[in-house]
């Protein structure tokens, strides 16, 4: 009788009481406002770029970016320079986020105004700031000279690593803060109870710790990675002709050539790999998820 009861199909909606009906369409209502943003502000200027992208449905401006050398330069550098940058968000964030998690009181604190004190200074300032610190008169270079270090100043801007730091310093909380909140739901007592069973902390927290906090991990560098294809600023201050990154050749056609249809080919460009990325951190997920599985059997 229990076994019948529990394969009943759940009730069609026509078959639902009106005021259940009601509340259902009550709530769908609520989404029009959404809805009606979405289409006004993101649907409609997407359109509007791709349609400026192929004048008279014409795709010479996508063979451009495919066929010179020059643009798919700058593609490779701007990819080459995001991933450089969440590697380097991942080894300073990771340890960082560990530390908040198994911080209390004043420490956390601290830990967390350090983390979110970035976040009160313009992008523009702090990249400014930089700008002081890393170039041949700036101060870590006199300072190290004074220090008897170095003789010759050192090449810490109008390159990548410029680039690099600027964009890590800008780009690290987006990654400490989805690894620490997952680290904090990690219950400590798994720790405990791999150390009852005779693992070291160092294995220990190899197979039980990391692979709880990889969903944290992977989201951290799909922030990371995501947000950095689309960098402006700081490219434009902290690099070199070499340097240059897509978002700085989409301004460029646009505020200097006025060449609007090219550039709006390469804001489409961009946005395609964006999300060929996302799939692809999408599978990875996954399949990091089903390792996980398997090793938990």
């Amino acid at each position: 009788m229990a076994a019948e009861v529990r394969n009943i199909p759940p009730a069609p909606a026509a078959a639902l009481p009106r005021v259940a009906r009601r509340h259902l369409d009550g709530w769908r209502l609520l989404l029009i406002p959404t809805l009606a943003f979405l289409l006004l502000f993101f649907l409609y200027p997407l359109g509007f770029v791709g349609s400026r992208s192929l004048p008279g449905f014409s795709v010479a401006f996508y063979e451009s970016i495919a066929t010179v050398p020059v643009y798919l330069k700058v593609i490779v550098q701007t990819f080459r320079t995001s991933v450089v940058v969440t590697l380097v968000c991942l080894l300073l964030g990771y340890p960082y986020a560990y530390a908040m998690a198994h911080s209390r009181g004043w420490r956390l604190t601290l830990l967390s105004i350090c983390l979110l004190l970035p976040f009160w200074v313009s992008l523009l300032l702090r990249t400014f700031a930089w700008m002081v610190l890393l170039q041949d008169t700036g101060i870590i270079n006199s300072a190290l000279i004074s220090a008897g270090i170095i003789d010759q100043p050192l090449h810490l801007i109008r390159n990548v690593l410029g680039v690099s730091i600027g964009m890590t310093h800008i780009l690290l909380p987006y990654v400490v803060l989805p690894i620490y909140s997952v680290m904090r739901k990690i219950d400590p007592k798994l720790m405990e109870a791999a150390s009852i069973s005779g693992a070291r902390p160092l294995r220990a927290f190899v197979r039980v710790f990391f692979p709880l906090s990889l969903p944290g991990v992977f989201a951290g560098a799909l922030l990371a990675f995501t947000l950095g294809l689309g960098f402006y600023i700081t490219p434009a201050l902290l690099g070199g002709a070499r340097n240059t990154m897509i978002a700085q050749l989409i301004a460029g056609q646009i505020t200097e050539q006025l060449n609007f249809g090219f550039g709006s080919a390469l804001a489409i460009v961009l946005l395609v790999l964006t999300a060929l990325a996302f799939g692809l951190f999408g599978l990875f997920l996954k399949a990091g998820r089903h390792q996980i599985n398997l090793s938990g059997l």
